[in-house]
């Protein structure tokens, strides 16, 4: 949980510091990153193909393989890295016809190109950190995100300001500062496995000369359905973030502040939902049906809890927890407002990404795949658009649509969870 919540914080910071530049700034990374975190979750979702094979290779005994995925995996992961930088930066002149204040353009094209080279490393982080946690090694991808947390929360007072001599950079120094942290990140953590036992005897096995098209053709057959599944959901947000363009920069900004601060909340649940997917996969690897489904549905209270106190936690500190990032009045007053809007989708949020972990563990991908996509771009943003724009509710409009996408994806993953896990049952 801790490195999952660890991942967010590097956005975190950089929202907090961009935002003391004012409105047109914060709003600019909050565009650049609407169109720059699809690429990034598409990247995510492919790297958690891994856990799940590696946590049943590992239930199964079976070694050879674990050594085997990891080395696929790298080269899918990389290859992706590449090719969604390149895409990135070639997007880059084309961001002003999106119909977005012409004044947010020159800072969201600074950030988003260093942005765009940080995939790359990235992309390999998420390889290694991915290998461990199927392996139920976390704490060395904990440890470097931490550090790196840290690197990046300097680097961003001494780039973006100018200090110690260095140039002001503005919200390309936000981006650059996450690059070099990135970069860090993967020396780190190859260096903890050097001296980490039960992960390195793995590593030394793997040999890059020999590769069988079965194992890539596993890896995309999960890892393209999860990053289908996930993108659906960060390009609703990302839509829901240029809705508010529609309106304005003060309430895109608005906007940014209440997504960023639920985006915690959020991979805190991912953090919890890797463990349900690394629990259920080894379980099934096992062929113990009965713990399989204690996996899941343990793993579903726990989040329905602590979103409920995340919720709570929303409502009472609505109009404290947006000074954190900036003094405009209005903007901390729209905020506000969609804090608790917030509030209300923690819980479907958290659970809907549970489940869709225990059924990555289940290896079951193509049908969740589709729920989202109905959830999301079939209910959820025409509502927000409709709601936003159309009946002229505003901002609170473009929210509405968001819980309902995620409410409905809830209920019918959750169902979708308890067939499957009935149907194993039955069968033992």
């Amino acid at each position: 949980m801790a490195s999952q919540l660890g991942q967010v914080v590097v956005n975190f910071v950089d929202n907090i510091m961009v935002a003391k530049l004012g409105p047109a700034a914060l709003a600019g990374v909050s565009f650049a990153n609407a169109l720059y975190a699809i690429c990034l979750v598409f990247g995510m979702g492919i790297s958690f193909a891994l856990p799940p094979l590696i946590s049943e290779a590992q239930g199964a005994v079976d070694d050879r393989r674990i050594s085997s995925y990891f080395k696929h995996s790298l080269i899918v992961n990389l290859a992706f890295g590449v090719f969604s930088m390149i895409l990135l930066i070639a997007f880059i002149p084309f961001m002003k016809y999106l119909g977005q204040d012409p004044e947010i353009i020159p800072h969201a094209a600074d950030y988003m190109y260093y942005s765009a080279l940080g995939m790359i490393p990235f992309m390999i982080f998420q390889t290694l950190r991915c290998y461990s946690d199927g392996l139920s090694e976390t704490l060395p991808s904990m440890i470097i995100i931490i550090l790196g947390n840290l690197l990046n929360v300097i680097l961003n007072y001494l780039l973006i300001f100018g200090h110690w001599g260095l140039p002001e950079m503005g919200t390309a120094g936000a981006a650059l500062s996450s690059l070099i942290s990135r970069v860090f990140m993967v020396f780190g953590i190859l260096i903890i496995f050097r001296h980490w036992k039960n992960l390195w005897i793995y590593l030394s096995e793997v040999r890059f000369n020999m590769y069988k098209s079965s194992y890539f053709k596993k890896i995309l057959s999960l890892g393209i359905p999860s990053s289908f599944q996930m993108t659906f959901e960060l390009t609703a947000f990302s839509a829901a973030a240029i809705i508010m363009g529609f309106i304005g920069k003060i309430e895109q900004a608005s906007h940014q502040i209440a997504i960023n601060l639920a985006s915690i909340t959020f991979m805190i649940a991912t953090g919890l939902a890797m463990a349900s997917t690394i629990r259920v996969g080894n379980q099934l690897g096992k062929g113990d049906i009965s713990k399989v489904k204690d996996a899941g549905y343990s793993a579903m209270i726990q989040i329905t809890i602590f979103m409920i106190v995340a919720a709570i936690g929303f409502v009472l500190a609505r109009h404290l927890l947006p000074t954190i990032y900036m003094d405009n009045a209005e903007v901390i007053s729209i905020a506000a407002y969609l804090l608790l809007a917030a509030a209300i989708f923690q819980i479907p949020d958290g659970i809907q990404v549970i489940t869709l972990s225990a059924l990555r563990g289940l290896q079951d991908v193509k049908v969740p795949t589709f729920i989202t996509f109905l959830s999301y771009w079939l209910l959820g943003i025409p509502c927000s658009y409709i709601l936003a724009i159309t009946l002229e509710w505003g901002p609170i409009g473009v929210w509405i649509g968001l819980i309902l996408g995620l409410t409905i994806s809830a209920i019918f993953l959750s169902y979708r969870f308890k067939m499957l896990t009935d149907k194993l049952a039955k069968k033992q």
